[in-house]
């Protein structure tokens, strides 16, 4: 779910979705209460709007650290394979530039 579809549930007060991952959750429980501060005169415009902008810096970190996540999610399978398979040149290549990528 794209940060826009979550802003709809949340502006309208809607149940978390389901299976959001936990940077993703944050975002969604923060912009919901930001609303409701909001809608309740307890924030102005202004003050939401810098409130909103550090809940999407929030939100863009931990989207790059859960695609790093996934990243090397996937090198640990990759290395798990060599090791079962024994050394192999060409897949040791793949691995490392994998992990370039990764750390890139």
């Amino acid at each position: 779910m794209d940060i826009v579809e979550m802003d709809k549930l949340a502006k309208n007060g809607a149940p978390m979705p389901p299976c959001l991952a936990a940077f993703e959750q944050a975002y969604y429980q923060a912009s919901k209460s930001l609303y409701q501060q909001f809608y309740d005169n307890k924030l102005n415009l202004l003050e939401c709007r810098q409130e909103k902008q550090q809940i999407i810096e929030a939100y863009n970190y931990g989207k790059q650290q859960w695609e790093f996540f996934i990243r090397l999610t996937n090198i640990e399978e990759r290395l798990k394979k060599l090791q079962e398979q024994g050394f192999n040149s060409v897949l040791e290549w793949e691995i490392l530039d994998e992990i370039g990528r990764a750390l890139g």
